[in-house]
Formats: structure tokens, sequence, C-alpha cells
């Protein structure tokens, strides 16, 4: 019976330090989370807004969502990775780097060709239903030619409902990087840029900028404010420092001449990634973050957090760094949101050392942990606190993404939270309080 008994205990040890050692990280140990006790959405909102009045949606608030176009073949990639590639393959490989990472994170509605006219008429009902007036279509140009437009010109475009929803174009003057998650055999990870950002030379800058104006912005559907067609620049600093405060002020005093001869009342310029603070002076009117996360987790939450929390991360975005921005940026910005953040698909992962917690170190990179369609909500929420509060300010919110599924954020629908993010979005936003509402494309009952 002792002896039963004795090999009974060892099973049943080794069970549990199977079950311990598999759900550990590989460095050996769980990975350290913020528990410091933080306020964080959606349990604080209330007590961080103070006045819930303030949360009520501001009137004529319009909600743009940045669009990522790599989800289709594209002559870009045909010519980098070899015919058909697309970042699906990262997505469809990424594998979880710890227990519970939430990876990979495939989508509801399967590895949907973002080219063709079908799935935007899927998505362009999504964006509807949820409440998104504009998509904004992060556009390239490198080489001398547009790249990774084939998803708006004969996707978007030529959707059957694209009048539904307003566009705009982010001109995203960065260099192009292969996005083949690479080891060199000195241990280091390998992102060699392949083609140059067109904002290399004035000409360059011209031409491709000239093109979104003469190809788009007579449309329709293309999104105006205050009449104005709106251009997101990516990073304006790249302007100024290839062509000084002068030059980037001059270019865009042509630009907006080149519009106004093509019969428009002049461009509404928004600072998209990396404001300047000469941007006022340049001829931008608006300013923004893209997606902040990983800069406020990077700066608020301690660096031997190797997860930062979402929620905690999210309370610092609407309470710390939107009103610093405010006070801060001489025109107005616009508050950034975001689902959340995991960049891991396109990366290889680093090894781990023995020394103690180090987010740079491991992962390198953020991962948000305890991201939630209610958290989402919550942020959503006080963005309208944050726009009721600096009236000054356009009513408009920016969400990084709509499909980016290689870096963690996105709205459409996954395996993990199905249509959760959407739907938090549009009860934000109190569609359908009438009480027999849409979602996700079935009736519902509220």
């Amino acid at each position: 019976m002792k002896t039963f008994v004795s090999n009974m205990m060892a099973i049943i040890i080794l069970v549990l330090s199977c079950v311990v050692m598999t759900s550990m990280s590989p460095r050996g140990e769980y990975p350290t989370v913020n528990k410091t006790g933080a306020q964080r959405l959606p349990d604080d909102l209330n007590e961080l807004v103070k006045d819930p009045a303030l949360l009520q949606k501001p009137e004529n608030l319009t909600v743009a969502c940045y669009t990522f176009p790599n989800y289709h073949s594209s002559a870009l990639h045909d010519k980098l990775y070899g015919e058909g590639w697309t970042e699906y393959n990262l997505v469809r490989s990424a594998r979880p780097w710890f227990e519970g990472h939430a990876q990979p994170r495939g989508p509801l509605l399967g590895e949907l060709d973002e080219s063709l006219p079908s799935t935007w008429e899927k998505y362009n009902e999504l964006c509807k239903q949820s409440g998104i007036d504009v998509l904004i279509w992060d556009w390239y140009w490198y080489d001398g030619e547009p790249c990774l437009h084939e998803a708006l010109e004969n996707g978007f475009l030529r959707s059957e409902n694209c009048e539904d929803v307003k566009f705009a174009c982010m001109w995203t003057n960065h260099d192009w990087y292969v996005l083949y998650p690479t080891q060199l055999a000195n241990g280091y990870r390998a992102y060699p840029p392949s083609y140059r950002a067109p904002d290399f030379s004035l000409e360059e800058c011209w031409r491709s900028i000239t093109y979104i104006i003469s190809r788009y912005c007579h449309l329709d559907n293309y999104w105006r404010i205050d009449g104005k067609p709106v251009i997101c620049i990516w990073d304006p600093n790249r302007l100024e420092r290839s062509f000084g405060v002068e030059g980037t002020k001059k270019l865009l005093a042509d630009l907006n001449e080149f519009a106004r001869m093509l019969g428009h009342k002049g461009l509404h310029f928004h600072s998209s990634g990396f404001y300047s603070p000469n941007e006022k002076e340049t001829g931008f009117s608006t300013a923004g973050s893209y997606n902040p996360f990983t800069w406020v987790a990077d700066t608020f939450q301690p660096k031997d957090v190797e997860l930062p929390d979402y929620g905690i991360a999210a309370a610092d975005v609407a309470f710390k760094l939107w009103p610093k921005h405010n006070e801060e940026f001489e025109i107005p910005y616009l508050p950034s949101l975001s689902p959340g953040w995991d960049s891991t698909p396109r990366y290889i992962m680093p090894p781990y050392n023995d020394g103690s917690p180090d987010r740079g170190k491991w992962p390198g990179c953020v991962i948000l942990d305890n991201e939630s369609p209610a958290a989402f909500g919550a942020l959503v929420k006080a963005s309208f606190a944050y726009l009721n509060t600096h009236k000054e300010v356009p009513p408009i919110i920016t969400i990084a993404c709509f499909n980016e599924w290689t870096e963690g954020h996105y709205l459409l629908p996954d395996n993990r939270f199905g249509y959760g993010m959407l739907d938090a979005l549009a009860e934000a936003l109190g569609k359908g309080k009438d009480g027999n509402h849409t979602k996700h494309g079935f009736k519902t009952d509220n």
C-alpha cells in the first residue's frame, strides 16, 4: 500500500511539475505583469473622469480608423518574396511566446483577399453597423509608383457600398522593410530596408502627394474637414530633416495651391504619427498619435514589467498622454485609440537572460496583457470626455487599426473575442439604442 501511495504521489508531483513548467515562460518564470494598483480601464473610468456628463458622445462625432493594405497579393511583395505573398503568412505562422499568449490570432471571417470588392462590401457593412465613418488608408509610394494600393483601388473603390464609408489617405513616408522574421548567425534580428520612402527628394514628394490629390480627393466619399480634403502625413519630422522648416512649409503651401487649382478649398493636413513643434508654422491643421500604446507603455510602466497591462496603459493614454499633448501641441490634438498591441508575428523571439525582468531584453517589444472589449469600450468613452472638455478640438477620434493583424491592433472579428471589439465600439457610440439594432449582420434585441 505504501508503495502504491508513493508511486501515486510521484506521478502527481510529476504531472504538477509538467503543468507548472508548461505554464512558465522559457526564461523559467512567469512573465511579470503590472499589479501595482494603478488606475485602469474599465474599472476606474468614472473616478478618472469625475463628471459622468462628460462621457456623453459629442455631437457630430467622426470616427476614423486607419487601414493597413497588406492582406492581398501585391506587385510590391511579388517582387520581394514571391507571387501571392501576403502578411496572412505571418499571421498564420505566429506562435505563442509564453503560456497564455494569444497567438496565433486568426481572422474569424477567414483570410479574405482585400483586393476584392466583395471583401470590402462585407467590411463596409461592418463599419456602418459599428459606427466607423472613415477609413484612413496607409498609402505608400516606392520606386516611383504607388505600392500596396490594390486593396484601395481594386477592392474598396469598386465595392458596391463604398459610398457608405468615407476614406482618406495617409502618405506613409517611411522606408519599406523586409518583413520576414529573420535571425542572423550572430543572433541579431534582421529587417533590412528594401525601398526608400519618397521623402528623399522634393520631386518625389510632389509626384506622390499630387497623385493622391488628383486621383482621390475629387471623389464624393473622400473625407473632408471644413470642406477641405484630408491628407494625413505619417512623419513630418522626416520632411523637416530633408528640406528644413522653410522647405516643408513651401511644399505644403504648393500642395494647397495645387489642390485649389483642381477646384478644392485647400487641404487639411493631419500629422498622424510623429509630432513636430513646427507643425503650425509648416501648415498642419491637426495632430494625432497613430497608435500611442507602445510609447505610453514604455514611458509610464516599469521596465521590469514584461507584459504591460492594457487597462492601465489605456488609462495612461486617456488621462496622461492626451492632456499632455493638448497642452504642448500648438495645433489641436485628436484623441488616438487602439484595441491592443502585439507585434510578435513579425519577430523572432529573443533569447532569455538569467537576470532580473527587463522588457527591453525580453520580450524586446511591447505585448499588452489583459486586452478586452470592455477596456476598449471604456477608452472610447474616455475620448468623449477629452473632446467634451476641449471644445476647441474637432470632434474626431482616430483608431489604429481596422485590420493590422500582425501588430495585434485591429477591430475585425477574430478567434479570440469574436466581434467583441466592433460591438464594444458600437455600444460606446450608442448604436441601436432604439432597441432593434444590428450587430455584425444579425438583427438582435437589445
